[in-house]
């Protein structure tokens, strides 16, 4: 149960566009390169302007603030020192410094930070441009951090977010177009323990797998050390969305997916549903789908991608009175929104229910992730790594029949519906998202 809003998804401090976000959680991997980076920072912090040993605490206080910083640095300095910088609180004012905490949120800076922040840039390990009242402050990499990088040939692989921050995520339902959904506190209930251990072991199983990008096929630096899934419900639910996000793969599209991921040294495929959300509404509806394809419309037989597109954004839209975004260009300029959805009503009239529920794309969604999660976990039992990427996994090729048979029966497990897996074939520009989907921004493409 939801009990209270817990602010923005991001601090006020925390700036958009190409300024990355400050991810407390960061630090070395398990590979000394990273350690021996950080650790001559941690030490010249604790002997400077010193005449006595830090206490306990006041170390403890250093450690905590000063491991994720540095990391965040490297990760900022190797991704091309994007933007103005990584946004850091200054200003009393701001609710980041000393602020409080809550289970989105774990961390606040400590009111001493400041001080700590000229200390660093007194050190060369930082650059600090101090924010006024229209802008932030921010920091990168001082010179005397990037040799330090350099000399021991740091890279993205040698950073992790390790297993912090909340992986079960509330948010209440959307206000506008423009509103994305705030976060919200919950009451813990035996669901929600039992979905964070669920997805505790397969981040723990994940975490070790033997997971690669070939960096010489993509324009952009990746880090496949990037693979913390999180699980977004919506609605103020628990059995509304319940979609995976967090790892670097979601990002990339198919065809840079195919490319670039390498698991345990071997090229891979992506597998997906074929007609997922048709088959889960006839579900829904306790009624067995027509023969045929489901996005085939009589008369729109050309048309296929621009039924589908409608017909994924009716599950969120009710009525639906304009195209959305992309597809009015699909169809010829006679054709109505109108003629497609009425279209699409004649050959299901079994949905006409279904559709016309506002939560029903939420309901989908969650369906969508049971499935997911069931065939993550048999896949995990079976030792095969996948990577979700909603209703596709993504899996090494020698793993694709044996794949296929479990996502063939974990859907009519759930369902009691048969459904066809295809291969993923890619496609140009950017990943296809359904309607009312969602791009995690702490997905590792840096």
């Amino acid at each position: 149960m939801p009990i209270a809003a817990v602010g923005p998804v991001t601090r006020p401090w925390v700036q958009t566009g190409l300024d990355p976000w400050f991810n407390p959680h960061l630090s070395p991997a398990g590979s000394a390169r990273a350690h021996e980076v950080v650790g001559p920072v941690l030490l010249a912090m604790e002997q400077y302007k010193r005449k006595r040993a830090l206490r306990p605490q006041d170390r403890h206080t250093h450690y905590r603030v000063l491991i994720p910083l540095t990391a965040n640095l490297i990760q900022h300095y190797l991704n091309g020192s994007p933007g103005d910088g990584i946004p850091v609180p200054r200003s009393k004012r701001d609710n980041a410094l000393g602020g409080k905490t809550n289970r989105y949120e774990p961390f606040s800076f400590p009111r001493s930070f400041p001080k700590m922040l000229d200390a660093l840039c007194a050190l060369g390990f930082v650059e600090q441009t101090i924010g006024g009242q229209f802008r932030r402050t921010t920091v990168r990499a001082g010179a005397k951090l990037i040799e330090l990088i350099q000399e021991h040939k740091v890279n993205l692989e040698d950073l992790s977010e390790g297993d912090g921050g909340e992986i079960i995520i509330l948010k209440r339902p959307k206000r506008g177009y423009w509103d994305d959904g705030k976060r919200i506190d919950y009451r813990e209930t035996d669901t929600t323990r039992r979905f964070r251990e669920e997805l505790r072991s397969i981040n723990r199983w994940l975490k070790k797998a033997d997971i690669h990008f070939d960096a010489t096929t993509f324009e952009e630096p990746v880090n496949a050390q990037v693979r913390q899934l999180r699980r977004h419900f919506t609605l103020g639910r628990f059995d509304c969305g319940g979609r995976l996000f967090g790892g670097f793969w979601e990002n990339l599209t198919k065809g840079e997916r195919s490319r670039g991921i390498r698991i345990e040294g071997a090229p891979v495929v992506g597998l997906d549903y074929s007609q997922l959300n048709p088959l889960l509404a006839y579900h829904v509806a306790n009624a067995n789908p027509p023969p045929g394809d489901a996005y085939t419309l009589p008369g729109l037989e050309k048309y296929r991608d621009g039924v589908k597109k409608i017909f994924n954004a009716m599950l969120f839209n009710h009525p639906l009175e304009k195209f959305p975004k992309g597809a009015k260009v699909m169809f010829p300029r006679r054709i109505k929104c109108h003629d497609v959805t009425e279209a699409i009503l004649r050959l299901h009239p079994k949905l006409k229910g279904v559709l016309s529920s506002y939560e029903i794309g939420h309901r989908l969604q969650f369906l969508e992730s049971k499935i997911m999660m069931g065939v993550l976990g048999k896949c995990q039992r079976r030792n095969i790594v996948a990577l979700p990427v909603f209703d596709c996994v993504v899996v090494k090729a020698s793993a694709e029949s044996a794949v296929r048979e479990i996502m063939r029966r974990e859907f009519k497990a759930t369902t009691g519906l048969e459904v066809t897996v295809k291969r993923e074939l890619p496609v140009q520009g950017s990943v296809q998202v359904e309607a009312a989907g969602e791009i995690d921004p702490g997905s590792g493409l840096l």
